[in-house]
């Protein structure tokens, strides 16, 4: 019974990380309006929080926030 119940608990963690990976991936997506795989400064101020956070998203500062640095936003 235990054996049970730690494989679906780790069936439902490995679903959340799939949903939650894929939100963020949908958003990064909306974000990205020209689709080069980075949000510019132009395109993140079409989203607050994004906007709010974007300095401590773009780690390298080159004005861009690739796929890489957005799996970091906290929404």
């Amino acid at each position: 019974m235990k054996q049970l119940i730690a494989a679906f608990s780790l069936m439902f963690l490995a679903i959340s990380a799939t949903a939650l990976a894929s939100s963020v991936n949908i958003r990064f997506a909306h974000l990205d309006k020209n689709m080069d795989g980075a949000v510019s400064l132009a395109e993140a101020k079409q989203d607050k929080e994004v906007m709010r956070q974007f300095a401590d998203l773009d780690e390298n500062e080159d004005k861009e926030i690739s796929k890489e640095e957005f799996q970091n936003f906290k929404p």
